[in-house]
């Protein structure tokens, strides 16, 4: 049992510069900085293990771990639009870069362990091109990608080009029919092993000693979807002045070289983990040879001068394939969530206030998450055309519950109860 101390701060700046007509000069600049430091202090005395002899400790009564995470980011892109034989263009480049820098200490057997410090970068370049022709529309781009690892433990990097497709027809002329657009998408992405599934090293401090593994080997993922769907869009539903919006698609990911949890046997000597008084097993993050996801994504949302209203669901399901051909449900995907959203807008549209009520159903494959509902409310005021203010509070009724992407079958890590968060943005310029 511990008690958490936790302070974030975010800073975001934003910069968009344009010709007078939007034409050749549309460019954006998105700067950001996080900070976050997490202080957990044990309130009473726990049995734990030491991470680097596995001895047992005793975890004291006040024992402290620190977590300090900073991460910043830039993102640049200009679109260009333009006319080439009656085809219409709308050309984005851009680049962008992320870097985190995580620092952890505290008692040996404490939580730190788990989050290994060192650096992480990643950063990319692309181009795409949005070209519209009546009934038709075709997004094509291109996206390099490369990550750079860098600790104590080790190092690793990484890169890769990435192709994307996106082709939209809207067939029907008539006003009721005009805004029903069908799409289908292939996408090929790239995601870099994080700096725990790669470093994370030393004998697990809590419940059970066993040694985790590095594995500074570990290849990125490499995830190539095919989704279909519908758009439709109408005005004037109820009311003159009212909108509309409706999304319906079904995706199928391929990951190549899935990155996921493994538990080695120390009686098999192929595993790679030391045999060892005490010491059956041991626990690395390793490649498998494919993965597949595939869900079905449904939202409706009605606007209108009063207010809006929507109704928004996702259901995901997913198993891994090993290099040996050997089918298993994944423990880590995202909940099916069923999400109901309603606001209001007063003081001539400058205050809006609204509540959501989100399910979200634990994934088949995961046998240690549950089923559990979460009531947020939100606010924002527009106090001048350039100062705005926002307010949101997360888990209203203080839910204990567990996200999926971080509950496995050695670990649990709960989510935080009520959460409240403010935000101020001030925009100078034009």
């Amino acid at each position: 049992m511990n008690d958490a101390d936790l302070k974030a701060n975010t800073f975001t700046a934003r910069y968009n510069i344009t010709d007078e007509d939007k034409s050749w000069l549309d460019l954006h600049i998105n700067a950001s900085y996080n900070k976050t430091k997490l202080d957990l202090t044990t309130l009473v005395a726990q049995n734990r293990f030491d991470p680097v002899t596995g001895l047992p400790v005793v975890l004291p009564a006040g024992s402290k771990s620190m977590f300090d995470i900073g991460t910043s980011g830039i993102d640049i892109w200009n679109t260009s639009r333009f006319e080439t034989v009656g085809i219409a263009h709308e050309l984005t480049y851009g680049g962008d870069w992320v870097g985190d820098d995580v620092e952890t200490g505290g008692t040996a057997g404490g939580d730190s362990f788990y989050t290994p410090l060192g650096d992480r970068n990643v950063s990319g370049a692309y181009v795409q091109d949005k070209l519209t022709w009546d009934w038709l529309e075709v997004i094509a781009g291109l996206r390099y990608d490369s990550y750079k690892l860098d600790s104590d433990v080790g190092e690793t990097s990484g890169d890769r080009l990435s192709p994307r497709i996106t082709v939209g027809i809207s067939p029907f002329e008539s006003a009721s029919l005009s805004g029903l657009q069908f799409y289908g998408t292939y996408a090929e992405g790239y995601r870099s092993p994080s700096l725990s599934e790669t470093l994370i090293s030393g004998n697990h401090p809590a419940g059970v000693s066993f040694p985790f593994l590095p594995n500074p080997n570990l290849k990125p993922e490499t995830g190539k979807t095919v989704e279909f769907g519908v758009n439709y869009s109408t005005n004037g539903v109820i009311e003159a002045d009212d909108a509309l919006r409706l999304k319906a698609a079904y995706f199928n990911n391929n990951v190549d070289d899935y990155i996921d949890g493994v538990t080695l046997s120390a009686f098999d000597p192929t595993s790679g983990c030391p045999f060892g008084p005490g010491i059956p097993i041991c626990f690395q993050y390793q490649n498998f040879a494919k993965a597949k996801i595939h869900g079905f994504e449904m939202e409706g949302v009605y606007d209108a001068a009063w207010g809006f209203a929507g109704l928004s669901a996702s259901f995901t399901d997913g198993h891994t394939i090993s290099y040996e051909g050997e089918r298993a449900d994944l423990v880590t995907v995202p909940s099916s969530q069923v999400t109901g959203q309603l606001g209001f807008r007063f003081l001539e549209d400058r205050l809006t206030v609204g509540g959501e009520v989100q399910y979200n159903g634990k994934p088949q494959g995961n046998a240690v998450a549950k089923d559990y509902t979460l009531v947020n409310a939100f606010a924002s005021y527009q106090a001048t055309d350039n100062f705005k203010v926002d307010f949101r509070a997360d888990n209203l009724f203080d839910v204990k519950y567990a996200n999926p992407l971080n509950a496995s079958t050695t670990s649990i890590v709960y989510e935080p109860g009520v959460t409240l968060k403010l935000a101020a943005t001030m925009r100078f310029g034009g």
